[in-house]
């Protein structure tokens, strides 16, 4: 039986300060006795939601606020931090009066929380209930019936929201808890008085590792008898009697249908006792582990999971629409995903609602120093939902010898009191990067050996970071190096947030933000004015498309690195969305904030390289190739489905206009869980006598599987050997040069010479790099835009740098042009960060008084056949009278 106590309660605040004391605090009074200050509020709700209706109380006035907020804006140079709200600080009191009709008998009842943030004390009739810390999951006060009073009784909640203290007295950190939600306060989840018959607390469901059996666990009423039902949609498909004295029965899965993210079969188990039933709606699945590898319900399981970062544009805090998860979750489902890693904090009870209804699994992450006494709530709360299949201790903190026994003691938990894996920490810092104690190995990698061996006696999974050779240097990813690292793990890797590769921010979304307290920060009206100053603005909406053609090209490139790599079972992807706590500005999604895919990016082209089945092609690092030269590109696929059996391969090679080739092979079939090579095209490239762009298209075709890829590769003709001779440079008049002073540059300009430069000198500039920008960051670049050049017009190429540029970029030179009046339009332009953002050129050209000037800063390379194409073509149009 449940009262519930939502609705209006009163409010008041106390001081900046927790209350700790387990006496009953009492509204502040005047001298005749009133409380101006007192106002009403709704729960659940947030404290800073309700700012507006504080503003015409008393109450404002006491308010302490985020010591952390500021007014952030651009430009900023070096660390950009968090973006901070101005939320109100301290402790309130809350208290609400409720009319009991009447208070069953042989029950016992409990006071539930279903959320507060971040600790709270509670008294019912003045009788102290006790104080909780934390603020990641529903949790219960034990109400002594005694206390209770038929008709009136009154709730009275102390509740702060300063931040807690957790392990080894660490200050606790989750996306929650941190950054637009420092000082987030309130009673967010629901409250309710609950009775409960002879005791019966709680019930759940745990499967068989062989999936043979499940089993209803319950909690309490040891010394009734339990009767257990499981239906299905309003019909009864088992039913059994649990004798006094025993907790469980156990079922054969026998004729029940199996819950996976493809397939979420759900059932209801109702226990009754004493006429009272406590119902549980649960999924018979088992994800488990062996060696390297991950199995869900038995088959092979490639974990391709987003990274949840909590970011929510309009709400700010984790919205309790279970709608809005749905269309989330399909989305994702639509995109290939079938996990989710929650960063650092345990999703809504709505959220995993929806992802059981769904079928989505879901690594559920503590936030960081959390305290054992919570993750034991955790995993109680968690275990109801089939959808949640590991648990993680939390992002990025070092594990050492001390640590390693509190993970020891959280994933003893989880082994006997759920039916979960465990992941020690994701990524795993003190063992695989970062600081390794006094047990350093360096081959193949530097790692600490004991650590992870002492790991390895309790952990079912690890969230490996890979040395950042899938996220901060994945342009470089290598599936061999990888093989050769991952080889020290005894235990199934997912690679830790891969990609966090940038984009510009897209300003069109200014107006969406409109009337939100985001909206009222200077998250992007500061980007605008900004760009204004340093003359930018203009080119803002080119930059956001191009950075995010440059993004598709480096995601597809590190999600195949990920499937050629034997090791990895699977990773968390940064990101699905923009999530613009972080660094008060992360462009990290492949999406906006709004679930909105970005340019350049579509369903289609994402479902070639986050699927069940992925092809592969092992392609030269350097796509620019040399007509007539013969090339050999095996062919692979990455299965996870069901075996593939008489499957067929279907290749094309096409230029813009034409199939070069198609070729059909029967490659036989294909296990669930391997990369299987599947044939080597040998390729004799065509010859043109001019630069184009190919096509290699590939798709699967067996069983229920149809897969697909395709990828670009770039032919040129051998540039000539001879170099431009001194005459023919003196007649055009043309200087050549790898760099000179500043000083003969100003002579040759005022001579009316033309001078080509390649390189940096004698200007400033900032090496570049294929890799794009890291997300959020005030460094790096972000975008490329070719202009309509005719120093350009054989190249082909879509009005950016694509990989045809991959080895003109690693070790370029981008020549700062800041200062300048006239409009930024160079022949090939690159963008900095739009924080921090400055006029940057790779190949630009100026009439200087009677001169001509052309520099390019674009690494060439005469291995390179694009690069040494390009430099004589810029030699030829430097000479001619264009």
């Amino acid at each position: 039986m449940t009262y519930s106590l939502n609705g209006k309660w009163y409010i008041d605040y106390l001081s900046d300060e927790p209350y700790t004391s387990e006496d009953l605090p009492a509204f502040q009074t005047d001298a005749r006795g009133v409380s101006d200050s007192v106002t009403e509020i709704s729960v659940p709700s947030y404290l800073e939601d309700n700012l507006d209706k504080f503003r015409s109380t008393a109450l404002h006035a006491k308010l302490k606020w985020n010591p952390l907020y500021t007014d952030l804006r651009y430009p900023h140079a070096g660390y950009s931090p968090d973006m901070v709200l101005a939320n109100p600080v301290g402790c309130f009191l809350y208290q609400k009066n409720f009319i009991l009709d009447k208070i069953p008998q042989n029950n016992t009842a409990s006071l539930y929380v279903g959320g507060v943030q971040n600790a709270i004390s509670a008294w019912l009739n003045g009788h102290y209930l006790g104080r909780h810390e934390g603020y990641s999951c529903p949790f219960e006060f034990d109400v002594p019936t005694e206390i209770l009073k038929n008709g009136e009784n009154t709730l009275t909640f102390a509740l702060s929201n300063t931040r807690l203290k957790g392990y080894m007295d660490r200050p606790i950190s989750g996306l929650t808890s941190r950054a637009a939600n420092e000082c987030t306060g309130g009673i967010y989840g629901d409250v309710e008085l609950r009775f409960f018959p002879m005791g019966l607390s709680d019930v759940w469901v745990s499967t068989a590792k062989d999936l043979s059996c499940f089993t209803v666990k319950t909690s309490g009423a040891v010394s009734a008898e339990k009767t257990v039902d499981i239906y299905k949609d309003g019909k009864v498909l088992a039913h059994t009697v649990i004798p006094k004295g025993q907790t469980d029965a156990t079922f054969d899965t026998g004729d029940f249908d199996l819950w996976s993210p493809e397939h979420p079969n759900l059932y209801t188990a109702a226990v009754c006792v004493d006429g009272e039933t406590v119902r549980c709606r649960f999924g018979i699945r088992r994800m488990t582990s062996k060696e390297n590898r991950l199995y869900f319900n038995g088959a092979p399981y490639f974990f391709r999971g987003t990274c949840e970062h909590c970011y929510h544009p309009v709400t700010v805090h984790p919205t309790r629409d279970k709608k809005y998860y749905r269309r989330v979750l399909r989305t994702l489902k639509e995109l290939g995903f079938n996990s989710i890693r929650f960063h650092t904090y345990i999703p809504m009870l709505e959220y995993m609602e929806a992802a059981d209804e769904l079928g989505m699994a879901l690594e559920v992450e503590t936030p960081n120093n959390t305290t054992y006494k919570e993750w034991e709530q955790i995993v109680r709360s968690c275990r109801r939902h089939p959808s949640v299949v590991a648990y993680s201790s939390g992002n990025e903190m070092l594990i050492d010898e001390a640590y390693i026994e509190h993970l020891r003691a959280c994933a003893d938990f989880v082994h006997t009191q759920s039916d979960s894996l465990f992941s020690p920490m994701s990524a795993m810092r003190g063992v695989e990067y970062f600081d390794y104690g006094d047990c350093r190995v360096n081959t193949p990698f530097p790692h600490n050996p004991k650590r992870l061996s002492a790991l390895d006696e309790f952990c079912d999974l690890y969230n490996s970071y890979s040395l950042g050779l899938t996220s901060y240097s994945s342009e470089k990813a290598d599936s061999n190096l990888m093989n050769e690292r991952n080889a020290v793990y005894k235990r199934p890797l997912l690679s830790h947030e891969i990609c966090i590769h940038g984009t510009y921010c897209d300003l069109s979304l200014m107006s969406r933000y409109e009337g939100t307290r985001i909206g009222r920060t200077a998250l992007l009206s500061s980007v605008k004015e900004h760009l204004e100053d340093v003359g930018l603005y203009d080119r803002a909406n080119l930059y956001y498309r191009n950075s995010s053609a440059w993004q598709t090209l480096l995601r597809k490139h590190c999600f195949e690195s990920l499937r050629r790599t034997d090791h990895f079972a699977g990773y968390d992807f940064l990101g699905d969305i923009d999530t613009h706590w972080h660094t008060f500005g992360y462009c990290v999604g492949m999406m906006n904030e709004f679930y909105e895919l970005k340019p350049y990016e579509t369903v289609r082209n994402v479902r070639r390289y986050n699927s069940d089945t992925v092809l592969l092609a092992d392609l030269p690092y350097l796509p620019n190739l040399l007509e007539g030269q013969q090339i050999d590109i095996p062919i692979s696929a990455s299965h996870y489905a069901k075996t593939l059996e008489k499957a067929t391969l279907n290749i094309t090679v096409k230029d813009q206009n034409h199939t070069l080739l198609r070729r059909e092979i029967r490659v036989g079939n294909i296990e669930s869980g391997t990369i299987t090579p599947l044939y080597t095209l040998r390729l004799t490239l065509p010859r043109t006598g001019r630069p184009q762009a190919l096509t290699l298209a590939v798709s699967l075709c067996g069983g229920n599987t149809d897969a697909e890829n395709e990828w670009t590769m770039y032919v040129f003709p051998k540039a000539p050997t001879r170099r431009v001779s001194p005459a023919s440079l003196k007649k055009a008049n043309l200087c050549l040069s790898d760099g000179m002073t500043q000083k003969e540059l100003a002579e040759k300009m005022e001579k009316g010479e033309k001078v080509l430069i390649f390189g940096g000198k004698p200007f400033v500039s900032v090496s570049t790099s294929f890799q794009l920008a890291l997300a959020g960051r005030t460094t790096g670049h972000l975008a490329t835009v070719i202009d309509d050049h005719p120093a350009l017009a054989d190249l082909p190429h879509d009005g950016y740098c694509g990989l045809q540029f991959r080895s003109m970029l690693c070790g370029g030179n981008a020549i700062v042009l800041d200062g300048l009046t006239q409009p930024h339009t160079p022949i090939i332009d690159i963008a900095t960060s739009y924080k921090n953002a400055h006029r940057e050129a790779l190949l630009f050209e100026y009439r200087i008084g009677k001169g001509k000037l052309l520099v390019c800063g674009l690494k060439m390379d005469e291995a390179d056949a694009g690069a040494a194409w390009l430099r004589e073509k810029l030699i030829a149009y430097a000479m001619s009278d264009e």
